[in-house]
């Protein structure tokens, strides 16, 4: 268990066990040397990860050498530099660990697989994972159960480095996680397709964190060369982009999951002129006007043409092989057009359920021929629980509730089914310049409990891209290192100060709660988002239009806010020197350098400018579009419609600029045209 010493130790997640000794070890300038048994693909890509990232959080050079652990005195020091022994030991799987197992927790109860076993579907246990990490005066030492063990290991170490430059305190850590799964989902489907050199950071940072499963969301967003329309001027990845990028999380102790959109969500595919007549609804989508609300809210798969079934089928059949996990997302959520449209007849004599799982079950017969095994967003079976059985054994339920207060009664549904399951929370940014933090970490914190209560597989954090994906990455960081620790630790802490002090050193290499505090506060600022304006400006009356809102805000309390997020945006940017100059040292998870974390920061310092540009854009909509003068005219005096026209294309420059330093142009034109409408109505209010 915890000492008192351990309150200065700085880990996400936090450890399970942490016992400080007397003492430290000086981390030489000379470097080290890493010591394996074997340099086998057991240890090789665990002592080469550790090499990469302890160099250059040391800025020194450590090698990789095969040798017996001890050799040369307990852990012991090489030619002037530090000796850091990796070994395997297998024992430490069981019941009793290692010396007796961990003995306690610090942050909450190991997950006790009430649930499915994680054997039957493949996954290593928790405990596979489990690690000793022994810092001493004379050397490191690490102990784990097997090589996913060890890349644990390396990460708890290379977290102790940054937060501790120039030497180590000593300390005997055990650890181990509650989830086997531990995974982080990003849309790359919706708006920003990344560079490949910004999903090899990504998947970086996540195992920095000592996340193991990273998703990615594609509907259109890969080079279909069947169809190769469909990725027309959207700067899809490609099949080597894709062999790569897996390459690199196994080189991290990641696996790279596919994920695919085979039923609903099917806007890009069912607008082209060839496959328009597959849509549930009779319409002809190819001669229709662009609509980002359509293509969250339509574009289903009508199951009773063969056409749908052969178009899945190519593109599964195509982007499957391309991945080396033996998974795959076949997606399947919120089919809402399912049984309302040409197969309205059918929906009603055979019921929705039914289209629905018998499509779904031919789609994972697809899956099962490419020799992976499949797992699916749960929303809609949930909506007929007695067909859950239906689906094949072995098939995995991605179980989302984004709500803050999360009930936890979809999680018990599943579990009363017997069905194997992901909960599933979210960073809660989508559609918004600055992510709801607080928000966030309620969602997370109740999700993963009820999840570890359920004896849940896994946890899968997303963040999602609604509306063009204005949510730029940076403003995810937090929700997703939060998401590290309640997967790690279902029942850790809460998300407070002594997170936000363990986020900012780790992340950004500065000291204190300061930085978590900003952005808890800017995410809470406005309720009311891009995807907001979006449906204000096309006039698009859906569950974005959130006009009768406006109309109740109060104009002096959105003065108070959009000055408080200037004043934030001014703090930021004081914030900004010191996380460069922690770049510069390597003293943070950046390691991007310099220009890397000013570009990086600038994300957050951007959506606190947009954050008041948006409030000061209701108050103006409330006295020029709703003759809704403030009680204190003070407050909206300075705001005119030229200064917000002025201020929103700096703003639009920005945005650019900042999305294409880590994506590629993908559907930047998507966001481009959101603001230049919002501009041209704004330019009306005095006409």
């Amino acid at each position: 268990m915890e000492n008192k010493k351990a309150n200065n130790f700085c880990f996400i997640p936090r450890v399970r066990e942490l016992l400080a000794a007397p003492g430290h070890l000086e981390m030489p300038a000379a470097g080290g040397q890493i010591r394996v048994p074997s340099m086998s693909g057991d240890y090789a890509a665990a002592a080469g990860y550790l090499q990469e990232k302890i160099s250059r959080a040391t800025g020194a050079v450590f090698s990789v050498a095969c040798a017996e652990p001890g050799s040369g005195g307990a852990a012991g020091r090489g030619a002037g530099g530090v000796c850091i022994d990796m070994a395997i030991d297998g024992r430490m799987a069981g019941e009793g660990g290692l010396d007796g197992g961990i003995s306690g927790s610090v942050n909450g109860n190991v997950n006790t697989g009430n649930g499915v076993d994680p054997a039957a579907y493949g996954l290593h246990a928790a405990s596979s994972e489990r690690y000793r990490l022994t810092v001493a005066p004379s050397g490191i030492r690490i102990a784990a159960a097997s090589p996913q063990g060890l890349f644990r290991a390396a990460a708890t170490l290379i977290q102790l480095v940054i937060a501790h430059p120039g030497e180590l305190p000593c300390a005997d850590i055990r650890d181990e996680p509650d989830f086997p799964v531990r995974g982080f989902y990003r849309d790359v489907t919706r708006g920003r397709v990344p560079t490949l050199r910004s999903l090899k950071s990504l998947a970086d940072t996540l195992a920095f964190y000592k996340v193991n499963h990273l998703q990615l969301y594609v509907e259109h967003a890969f080079a279909f060369s069947k169809i190769p329309e469909l990725h027309e001027g959207k700067t899809p990845l490609t099949p080597s982009d894709i062999a790569e990028l897996d390459a690199h999380c196994a080189r991290r102790g990641v696996e790279l999951v596919p994920s695919l959109s085979t039923f609903g969500h099917l806007y890009e595919l069912l607008r082209l002129p060839r496959f328009e007549h597959l849509n549930e609804l009779d319409v002809r989508a190819s001669q229709t006007p662009r609509c980002l609300w359509d293509r969250m809210a339509h574009y289903t798969l009508d199951v009773r043409n063969p056409g749908s079934f052969e178009a899945v089928r190519g593109m599964i059949e195509e982007y499957a092989p391309l991945f080396s996990s033996p998974w795959f997302n076949v997606c399947c959520d919120e089919t809402f057009d399912l049984g309302k449209g040409k197969n309205a007849a059918l929906a009603e004599s055979a019921g929705v359920g039914r289209l629905y799982v018998d499509f779904v079950n031919k789609v994972i017969g697809v899956v099962r021929s490419a020799g992976k095994k499949p797992m699916l967003w749960g929303d809609i079976v949930l909506k007929h629980p007695e067909l859950i059985g239906e689906l094949p054994p072995g098939t995995v339920f991605l179980n989302w509730d984004y709500l803050p207060d999360a009930s936890g009664e979809s999680v018990k549904k599943f579990r009363g089914a017997g069905a194997a399951q992901y909960v599933c929370p979210g960073v809660q940014g989508w559609s918004r310049f600055a992510a709801d933090v607080d928000r966030a970490c309620s969602n997370i914190s109740r999700m993963t409990r009820f999840g570890m209560e359920a004896g849940a597989l896994g946890a899968l954090n997303t963040d999602w891209g609604d509306c063009g994906q204005v949510n730029l990455p940076a403003t995810s960081y937090h929700g997703l290192a939060f998401g590290a620790e309640r997967s790690w630790n279902a029942g850790g802490g809460n998300c407070g100060d002594d997170f936000d002090r363990r986020f900012s050193v780790l992340q950004w290499g500065i000291d204190g709660p300061r930085l978590g505090k900003l952005l808890r506060e800017l995410g809470g600022l406005s309720e009311y988002h891009f995807g907001n304006l979006y449906a204000w400006v096309t006039g698009k009356r859906c569950l974005w239009y959130k006009e009768d809102d406006v109309l109740g805000m109060d104009v002096a309390a959105l003065a108070g806010k959009a000055a408080r997020a200037a004043e934030i945006k001014n703090e930021l940017s004081e914030l900004a020197d010191d996380i460069i100059n922690a770049a510069e040292s390597s003293a943070s998870i950046n390691g991007a350098g310099k220009e890397g974390a000013r570009a990086e920061f600038e994300e957050y310092v951007w959506s606190a400018s947009a954050t008041e540009w948006l409030l000061s854009l209701l108050i103006a909509k409330k006295k020029y579009e709703y003759g809704q003068e403030a009680a204190e005219p003070e407050a909206a005096a300075a705001i005119t419609p030229k200064r917000l026209v002025d201020g929103g294309n700096i703003l639009l420059e920005q945005f650019k600029a900042l999305w294409r330093a880590r994506n590629r142009e993908s559907e930047l034109r998507d966001v481009v045209e959101t603001f230049e409408r919002i501009f041209e109505r704004v330019s009306e209010f005095q006409r």
